[in-house]
């Protein structure tokens, strides 16, 4: 397994994997609207924001360093799959055990929580700046173009 096994990632705040802009791939399907409209979109469904349980194990079958692996369908089946669900029983056995560090992971959780919302609600600030603004330039050229009539 050592030579094949790539990765081992668990978490139980998933929320998508993270694009190279910073941007979250979820797994439903991706807006149709542009970059700052589907910011607004997401800053309004922060609520719905899906967050699910996962272990991600990626393995890598290929050659490295000249060395090969000799992989069937039968080691695929027995003993890859084996690993995996070995690794969701322990996974799920896992507990905080004490108290202090159940409240400092709720703690973190609660900040970040914050720490979004406070970006939405200034996604949303911007966003009413820019009607108002809008709204002034218009009112500007009607009184503009009253005047010239």
């Amino acid at each position: 397994f050592p030579d094949a096994l790539e990765y081992i990632y668990v978490s139980d705040q998933y929320t998508g994997m993270k694009s190279q802009n910073g941007e979250q791939q979820s797994s439903s399907p991706p807006p149709t609207t542009s970059g700052s409209a589907a910011q607004q979109q997401d800053a309004l469904n922060a609520s719905e924001r899906s967050v699910r349980r996962v272990l991600i194990v990626a393995f890598n079958i290929t050659a490295q360093n000249g060395r090969s692996l000799q992989v069937t369908s039968e080691t695929i089946g027995s003993d890859y799959l084996r690993l995996v669900l070995h690794l969701i029983e322990f996974v799920s056995a896992f507990r905080f055990k004490s108290k202090e560090l159940k409240n400092k992971a709720i703690k973190n959780r609660q900040r970040i929580e914050e720490q979004f919302l406070k970006s939405v609600n200034l996604q949303r600030q911007e966003q009413a700046q820019i009607r108002r603004e809008d709204k002034r330039r218009a009112e500007k050229e009607k009184v503009m173009q009253s005047d010239d009539a």
